[in-house]
Formats: C-alpha cells, sequence, structure tokens
C-alpha cells in the first residue's frame, strides 16, 4: 500500500511466477504503478525491462470516477477495448466493485496460460486478466477471506501472490495464520493450507509479527519453498509442504526509506525489489549474502506496488526436493511419486532402471507411523505402481521410503495427501 503502520500493517505486494517447460528465463516483469511518476494510486499496469531498466506504456488503467474505478485499456493495440465489469463484494452489503477498483496489491503471470492473476486492495477475490485479449475475468466466486476464514479488516487485504512451478498459485496472509492456494488449471479454487510454523531457531523474528512481517512479496524456488520478502525487508524460506518457515536474513544495503513490495526474479537469477514507498531506484538482491546493489534503470523509475514475471530462483538444494516434479528432476531419482499433492486415495511410483529386485514401498507420517507397508518385485527398466491409501489417512504430510531387500532405504520422497 502506500504507507506502513503497525496494527493494520498493509504493503503493497508483488509475486513471482514459475519456470517456463523450455527453461527460459523472462527478461520483463509486469508491475503495478501510479499514472504518473511520484503518484500514490496503485492503478497503472505497466511492462518492465528488467535488462535496461526501461518501463513501457500502461498497458491497463484504472480511472478515478467519483470512487466509480474502472478497468480499461488505454494502448492503441487491437486487442485494446473496455473493460468494465462490475462484482458483488464478498460482503453481501457492500456495493458492487468494479474490475480493478482502487488499486491492487497482488499480482501474479502464469506464462502457460498467459493470465496475470490478482487481487483488488479492497475486494479480496481472486480474479485473473486474460494478457491475449486484454479481458478481466471477474466472475470467480473465490474469496480468500471466506477460503481462510479471516478478517481482512484486520489481516489486511491480500498483498503477496506467487505461481509456483507445481502449476498452483499460493498467498500469505499478513499474519501468517494462512498459507493459501489455488489452482491454475480448470476452474481456480482457494484453499486454506494452515498456519505457518516458526523454525524454532527464528526466535524473536517470528513470523507471526504482523507488524515487522506484513506486506512484501512471495516468490518461489525449484525446491518446493516459497522465498517471502517482507515489507520491512526480512527474508522467509517457506517449505510448501511442511509450511515451516525459516529466518534467513534482513536484506542490507537498501536505503533507509526502502520498504519492500514487489519481487521478482530477473534473468541472472537475482533477486529485483521494488517498493511503493521509494521510487528512486529499484534494487538488485544477490540470494548468496542477501545484500543489494541499485538496477539499471533508465531517467523514468515508477514506484510499483506489484511486479510479476514467470522466473523462479534456483536453489543448491533443488536436487534433494522432491515436492515438484519435473523431468529434470526424474533424472535425478530412481523412482519418482505422482500426482503430489494427492487428491484421493491413490497415488502412483514410477521406478526407473532400478536394480532388480524386492523392495518395500512404506509411507509414514511425520511422527515415524506407517501407513502403507508393502512389498513389491521390481523387474527392472521402467514400472509403475499404484497405492492404495487407506481411507483413516489423515490429510497432511506423508513421507515414502523404499527399501531394499536387506532394509536399506534407496530413496525417500514427500508426499502430501490432501481432502477435498
Amino acid at each position: 500500500m502506500r504507507k506502513i503502520y503497525c496494527w493494520r500493517l498493509v504493503f503493497i505486494t508483488i509475486p513471482l511466477l514459475f519456470n517456463s517447460a523450455q527453461g527460459q528465463s523472462d527478461h520483463f516483469a509486469y508491475a503495478v504503478t501510479a499514472v504518473n511518476k511520484g503518484g500514490g494510486e496503485w492503478i497503472a499496469l505497466r511492462k518492465l525491462d528488467t535488462r535496461t531498466g526501461n518501463f513501457g506504456n500502461i498497458l491497463l488503467n484504472v480511472r478515478d470516477n467519483n470512487q466509480n474505478y474502472t478497468e480499461f485499456a488505454i494502448n492503441k493495440s487491437p486487442a485494446s477495448k473496455i473493460i468494465s465489469t462490475p462484482v458483488n463484494s464478498a460482503n453481501n452489503n457492500a456495493a458492487a466493485q468494479p474490475a480493478l477498483n482502487n488499486g491492487v496489491a497482488a499480482i501474479a503471470y502464469d506464462r502457460k496460460t498467459n493470465r496475470l492473476y490478482y487481487t483488488p486492495m479492497s475486494v479480496d477475490q481472486l480474479r485473473y486478466l486474460d494478457l491475449n485479449t486484454m479481458q478481466a475475468n471477474t466472475d470467480l466466486d473465490q474469496y480468500f477471506s471466506k477460503a481462510a476464514r479471516y478478517d481482512p479488516k484486520f489481516a489486511g487485504p491480500i498483498s503477496r501472490m506467487v505461481i509456483a512451478p507445481d502449476d498452483f498459485g499460493y498467498t500469505i496472509t499478513n499474519d501468517g495464520n494462512h498459507l493459501i492456494r489455488f489452482n491454475t488449471y480448470g476452474s481456480p479454487v482457494l484453499k486454506d493450507l494452515g498456519d505457518l510454523v516458526d523454525d524454532p531457531l527464528n526466535k524473536e523474528m517470528t513470523i507471526h509479527s504482523p507488524c515487522s512481517n506484513s506486506g512484501g512479496d512471495v516468490i518461489a524456488d525449484d525446491a518446493g519453498n516459497l522465498i517471502l520478502v517482507t515489507g520491512s525487508n526480512h527474508v522467509y524460506k517457506v517449505e510448501i509442504a511442511t509450511r515451516i518457515t525459516t529466518y534467513l536474513a534482513t536484506i542490507s544495503g537498501l536505503p533507509a526509506k526502502f520498504t519492500t513490495s514487489g519481487v521478482v526474479v530477473n534473468e541472472d537469477g537475482k533477486i529485483l525489489v521494488s517498493s511503493s514507498l521509494y521510487a528512486d531506484a529499484y534494487y538488485t538482491v544477490d540470494p548468496e549474502n542477501w545484500t543489494a546493489l541499485a538496477a539499471p534503470a533508465t531517467h523514468e523509475i515508477y514506484g510499483s506496488a506489484d511486479l510479476a514475471n514467470s522466473n523462479i530462483l534456483h536453489s543448491r538444494s533443488a536436487e534433494n526436493s522432491n515436492l515438484f516434479i519435473t523431468k529434470s528432476m526424474d533424472r535425478l531419482t530412481k523412482f519418482r511419486v505422482y500426482p503430489n499433492p494427492v487428491m484421493d486415495d491413490r497415488f502412483n511410483i514410477q521406478f526407473n532402471d532400478l536394480t532388480p529386485g524386492t523392495y518395500t514401498i512404506q509411507l509414514a507420517n511425520v511422527f515415524g507411523k506407517k501407513v502403507i507397508d508393502q512389498k513389491i518385485l521390481v523387474s527392472g527398466a521402467t514400472q509403475t505402481e499404484i497405492m492404495q491409501i487407506p481411507k483413516f489417512t489423515a490429510q497432511g504430510f506423508y513421507y515414502v521410503y523404499i527399501l531394499d531387500a536387506n532394509s536399506k532405504v534407496v530413496g525417500t520422497q514427500k508426499l502430501v495427501v490432501e481432502r477435498w
């Protein structure tokens, strides 16, 4: 947002998104800015060249007309057209709200569908903009406060959003009490995964401090984590499967007045941060040491409330993560588990060139209690086994273990079991 204040602390945020199947990096970011340099209304959607710092023309604008905000494209392309679709607020007593309303606090770019998911600041409804046609879909009956049962008046608006490599979108409420997920395939549905869990080493840097950890933005890495940069420039790693949240650092090298609002990964694998309150420069952050340097820029810089592209942060521990299954990761393991998360009572285990013999498949919860303990015969090459999860199995986080004939663990993967 425009001001930082404790207790109902609200920052304008931004998302980062998932890598393309071809592994190509985006050289741009979508940015939510003011219409004019130095303005404080976050209603203009622009495209930023992350290599040069050049801003393009406004792609979409929200015009203030006696508090009746209307969303419309103003470029001269054939796709330009008026977009003004009133929608009902989550509050049945509130008046109908137009498509983007009075500003945007969270955007996330889905490269597969070329959609920009967003949530207005005063309406906590999930929506998306089709960038091919510049048409806004405001008919999704999905409200974050309903999904998570929280009061936006106290927790603040949805201000951080990202689409991860698992093709799900994620947001974290300002109080850290709700990690919310939505699917980008089919009709989007919001699901509250629960509250973030502090790593014991966090101590006073608890994620549940709304005064210091509100706002900012969240990006995704290739190891099953979200990286949250708060408005106060604190950095946390959130493991999606367990929701365990670890304080990593506070970004150094930023001006005293700089409060993070938008975060993306640039084409060099560094983190680009913007601020809605500081418009003199954007900063590039090295994730190895969390130090910031001024990013390349032209003479015209816009403060940004949100940033979004489809790049992900590459981590050294990616080979140890099994939450996101990709072709490159398949080559690193002798077996893979899918789908993950599993939404019904069955999942598959595919064996790849495992030495022929008798193996044991075990499924255990985080406390080590076995849910499945089954022997199988592996003949070599590629072989797929369908595993049936007992109906009494609770929703949650589990480990899949593969043991050889000598009861030695030859592989472990994480599995998230969900009940829709």
